[in-house]
């Protein structure tokens, strides 16, 4: 009943997939975590040892390469698994999956059963996951304060050029110069923020509950009507507000259903745990199948699951192959947490494990990793409402100066060319020290640095919080509202102020 990995053998397509997908050492501990508690499940059913490194090759996640080199070695060369490992270990560049493999060797030299050797290294490799993600959550935090600071950096930037306009001749130079400091700066903050966060896979890459796929739909169908609009408005020289505008307008339907979808997926993984173990007791308890004791189980305390599981019951009892029940179940949930779950409770009870046992042990790697997760939702929700709102306060402020600073260029210009030209108009004089010459340039430079604090503002919370990939919309939908506004509504603001000083 292998569900999670439909071929036994992985291509080297999969091999590829499978070194694209982890990427980063926080990422590598992760997928080092899964491997060690999926093959302690196989372990803990009492099969041999050749059994446990063939399903420990077959895992599709990057771990897995080094134990597919160590059962080809032991295939091609004849050699037993404890040299294979050693063998191994020595080519491998990975220092975690080295160790692993080298104590493992030793390990199975001393005569030490692959179970308690596994189960010890599987708590070990937990421990040490649990407190690298505790070490990068503080790390979060800190670089979360350091982004609203550069962002906020940055803007001081623009504005110091902004009134520099005014009090000298400004060169066109130094004006660039701001704008590329201010660009870099923001550039460097999101960038940073990309490096502290853990790295893990939230969705699959087959991801099939019914938000996910309508989700895809959506950002297939807007796509295009999005890219003529905005060509659209661009040639016939409106206001970029207007363009931005459409954008979020276009945006926020893929955003918001992305953002349902995640929220499912995350009470789903808070659900899986409870319900792997439930279902391993139930089949014990009872000395049935999977299949039996699945309608066994309440489903009243599982809000969120109940439903696919309810469809994953009729779907058995119909006689559809268990394998292929399995493997939509997981792709519905639309969580990969649960997909790796699944088809570690699957696999032990297929060898002959005990479903108690197994459940247990698979239910703890998910409960874990959800904790886990929602210490990090703990620090990035905040991040994103922090964001939104810093990105309100300084589009507004710089769309604002700007046009108050070039608006009282204009009235000054219009009083100096109405002046009549009096040789002791010495009261006068204050006026013709002020220089606006490069206030056009800033305010042409304005534009594309608005477009660049809407997209980077957009880019931090969704990189700090994770998930679907197209949960980054509903973050730009945010930012693009709220520059799309502030350029279309604050120069008559700003105007008008004038005017009515004027009156």
């Amino acid at each position: 009943m292998r569900i999670g990995w439909p071929d036994r053998k992985m291509g080297k397509g999969s091999k590829k997939a499978g070194r694209a997908m982890f990427s980063g050492t926080s990422a590598m501990d992760f997928d080092l975590l899964y491997q060690l508690s999926y093959m302690s499940v196989i372990a803990s059913s009492g099969v041999p040892r050749k059994l446990i490194f063939e399903r420990a090759a077959e895992v599709d996640c990057a771990a897995a390469e080094s134990f597919r080199k160590v059962e080809l070695a032991c295939q091609t060369l004849k050699y037993d698994y404890a040299k294979a490992c050693k063998v191994v270990a020595e080519s491998t560049e990975e220092p975690s999956i080295k160790e692993i493999l080298l104590r493992f060797s030793s390990s199975m030299i001393s005569g030490e059963p692959e179970g308690d050797f596994l189960a010890r290294e599987a708590t070990a490799q937990a421990n040490n996951y649990t407190n690298t993600y505790d070490r990068k959550l503080e790390t979060l935090k800190m670089w979360t304060d350091g982004y609203v600071s550069l962002i906020l950096s940055s803007v001081l930037v623009i504005i110091m050029g902004i009134v520099s306009t005014m009090i000298w001749t400004v060169n066109s130079l130094f004006l660039m110069g701001l704008v590329t400091v201010s660009v870099g700066t923001t550039a460097l903050g999101v960038w940073l923020l990309y490096l502290v966060v853990p790295r893990e896979i939230m969705i699959p890459r087959q991801a099939d509950s019914r938000e996910q796929k309508l989700t895809r739909k959506m950002f297939r169908f807007s796509m295009l009507p999005t890219l003529v609009l905005c060509a659209a408005l661009l040639l016939t020289q409106s206001n970029l507000g207007w363009v931005l505008l459409a954008i979020a307008a276009m945006a926020f339907p893929t955003g918001y259903m992305s953002s349902i979808g995640d929220r499912k997926v995350i009470k789903r993984d808070g659900e899986a745990g409870p319900f792997i173990a439930s279902l391993g007791g139930v089949c014990t308890a009872i000395g049935s199948t999977v299949k039996e004791g699945l309608g066994r189980i309440d489903l009243d305390s599982l809000n969120m699951l109940r439903p696919e599981i309810r469809r994953l019951s009729v779907r058995l009892r119909t006689g559809i192959g268990t394998r292929l029940c399995w493997k939509k179940f997981t792709e519905e949930t639309g969580s990969e947490l649960i997909r790796r779950s699944i088809g570690m409770f699957c696999d032990a009870v297929e060898i002959g494990g005990v479903p108690e046992e197994a459940g247990h042990h698979a239910s703890l790697f998910t409960t874990r990793i959800a904790l886990l997760r929602s210490r990090r939702r703990n620090v990035s929700t905040p991040f994103s409402w922090l964001c939104w709102t810093m990105h309100t306060a300084v589009i507004a402020l710089l769309v604002f100066v700007t046009e108050v600073i070039g608006t009282f260029g204009e009235m000054l210009g219009q009083a100096q060319g109405s002046m009549p030209d009096i040789s002791g108009a010495s009261t006068m004089n204050m006026f013709t020290t002020f220089s606006f010459s490069g206030l056009e340039l800033m305010k042409s430079l304005l534009l594309p640095l608005i477009v660049v604090f809407t997209v980077s503002n957009a880019l931090a919370p969704a990189i700090a919080e994770g998930g679907d990939r197209y949960r980054i919309l509903q973050s730009l939908t945010m930012t693009t509202v709220v520059s799309g506004i502030c350029l279309i509504c604050l120069p008559p603001v700003a105007a008008g102020l004038f005017q009515s000083i004027q009156r």
